[in-house]
């Protein structure tokens, strides 16, 4: 069954590399760049992977802050996901507030406000693995254009977004597929491309280490991108979590960064705590520092008894 479940895993994360070759830059996502706190973000079949009712709120700042060119100095980020239907299904929500983002040496649209719902039909595999195809539909609300100048032309709109995901998982490693903006349209907007997967190396039973990959591609109507991120969180105890992530995707500004992380588990309660380290000194202006994190989850049993079992991923 092992070496069943590991083929399917390898021949996953091949296929899904193909894919992504075939999958053009445009500014950040806000929601994106949340997904080492927020995994659901980037993927909508990651609803109810956790088997339980997952509530979590991430609020981000950054300690300085810059007129010109800066991003939003606070942001506030909600998510929430169940399994369903004797966890067959799953459904989930997402928002976010975040403050108009300019930047002067690129202009880009984002958006300060954005509302989604997820859905997810998950099937059981062997070697306790489970595998999830997933739907997200939302809106986001976007601001005045911004120029390569700094000027600004236009209205505020709410653009529907849609996005599909594939997510595979079993108590060792996971990887996940996941298109999202799909109908938007490609001269303003990007449509970002996602492949993750990690592995847990249990070394004792104090002690394991979570690893992990995400690639991103960004395709709008002028270029194309790919960028890779990298990732590894100590546990202890399953208790405390030390992480590091090095982010070629960026934190903000597209700007490569270092980002540190602290997870410490209360039974149903995980707080966490991450600031990311910016790789740029001479970036654009009010982008050189980074970004304090603080995150807040708390499950509790969705009907299935598996509330209070920790969870990797």
């Amino acid at each position: 069954m092992k070496k069943l479940s590991l083929r399917l895993f390898v021949s996953f994360v091949v296929v899904a590399s193909l894919i992504t070759s075939f999958a053009s830059f445009a500014q950040q996502d806000q929601q994106y760049i949340t997904y080492p706190m927020m995994p659901l973000n980037v993927n909508p079949a990651y609803a109810g992977s956790r088997e339980v009712v997952s509530v979590a709120a991430l609020y981000r700042r950054r300690p300085l802050f810059s007129t010109v060119g800066a991003a939003s100095t606070n942001q506030q980020y909600f998510n929430f996901d169940m399994p369903i239907a004797q966890d067959k299904m799953a459904i989930g929500f997402q928002a976010y507030n975040a403050e108009q983002l300019i930047g002067t040496n690129t202009g880009g649209i984002i958006g300060n406000l954005g509302l989604y719902g997820d859905f997810a039909y998950r099937f059981v595999l062997p070697n306790d693995g489970k595998l999830a195809l997933g739907v997200q539909a939302g809106v986001t609300q976007v601001p005045a254009y911004i120029s390569s100048t700094g000027g600004g032309v236009g209205s505020t709109n709410f653009n529907s977004s849609i996005g599909l995901g594939l997510y595979y998982h079993n108590d060792d490693y996971y990887a996940g597929l996941s298109m999202m903006n799909l109908n938007a349209d490609k001269t303003q907007f990007s449509q970002p491309t996602f492949l993750t997967a990690g592995y847990v190396f249990h070394f004792d039973d104090q002690v394991q280490l979570k690893t992990g990959v995400l690639v991103r591609r960004l395709s709008n109507a002028y270029s194309t991108q790919t960028d890779v991120d990298f990732n590894a969180t100590a546990w202890f105890n399953n208790r405390f979590g030390l992480g590091l992530w090095y982010q070629n995707t960026g934190s903000e500004f597209s700007e490569k960064a270092f980002l540190g992380s602290l997870q410490i588990q209360f039974s149903k309660i995980q707080l966490g705590y991450a600031y990311d380290f910016k790789g740029n000194p001479n970036g654009a202006v009010g982008a050189k520092e980074g970004f304090h994190q603080i995150m807040l989850r708390y499950e509790f049993d969705s009907g299935n008894g598996k509330s209070g079992v920790f969870r990797y991923f």
